[in-house]
């Protein structure tokens, strides 16, 4: 593997990326920020998205189409619902969904647009690697089960309830990771969604989130440049 994508949405989620990747080169594509670079003997794209489900699909496609990419990293922070987690802890997806898509009325499930799946599956070999990565290398706690993404800030426990009954296994919630996903499956393009936990769903998560945000994005970068430093480039 030689060509690697990663898409956050926020600038403090993609700051620490560009002063760790060398060779760096900057550019712009609509409202997007790109930061060419290498790692570890590979390519490495940073894309600064923007919030939001559209952001992160101009990003992604940006990606397929003029980096072309042998796996795309979405990462950053995210907000847990799950019961038990806790700030600081580390979220990894095995499927992603969106919680926020409803066409159920004419025949369709909860998620699902017509023609595309409810939820788009990891590829079960990077979501191994990362855990034998964290595990060896990093030791932090983490999860493994849905993403759920949608355009809103979940944390009253009304949306989590409601989430939680349409979904399974949601573990975090939060704004881009499907439609990076739903791109990346549309251009049979492997992806990887891994976040850190800047708040839990409560009436403390805002307050939270714009206290731990920077400590998320700066435990994301770590975790996923320790990871593409285990990925043979010739691989």
């Amino acid at each position: 593997m030689s060509r690697i994508g990663i898409i956050a949405a926020m600038h403090v989620e993609c700051e620490f990326f560009r002063d760790r990747l060398i060779n760096t080169k900057h550019s712009q594509y609509l409202d997007i920020k790109i930061t060419h670079g290498l790692w570890a003997g590979h390519e490495v794209c940073l894309l600064e998205s923007g919030i939001g489900k559209v952001n992160a699909a101009l990003a992604t496609e940006w990606l397929a189409r003029e980096f072309l990419p042998d796996l795309v990293i979405n990462t950053g922070s995210a907000g847990g619902i799950k019961a038990g987690v806790q700030i600081g802890d580390f979220v990894f997806a095995d499927r992603v969904c969106h919680h926020d898509v409803d066409v159920s009325p004419i025949g369709f499930d909860f998620g699902e647009l017509p023609r595309l799946p409810v939820y788009y599956s990891i590829q079960e070999i990077w979501v191994k690697l990362l855990e034998q990565v964290i595990t060896d290398q990093c030791q932090t706690r983490y999860h493994v089960g849905t993403i759920a993404s949608g355009e809103s800030f979940i944390y009253h426990d009304h949306q989590v309830i409601q989430i939680k009954s349409r979904f399974d296994d949601v573990i975090a919630c939060e704004m881009e990771a499907a439609a990076v996903a739903q791109v990346c499956h549309l251009h049979q393009l492997d992806c990887l969604i891994l976040r850190n936990l800047s708040d839990v769903a409560g009436d403390n998560a805002p307050t939270n989130f714009n206290q731990y945000i920077e400590q998320a994005g700066q435990m994301s970068t770590d975790l996923v440049l320790t990871f593409i430093e285990v990925i043979n480039p010739a691989e």
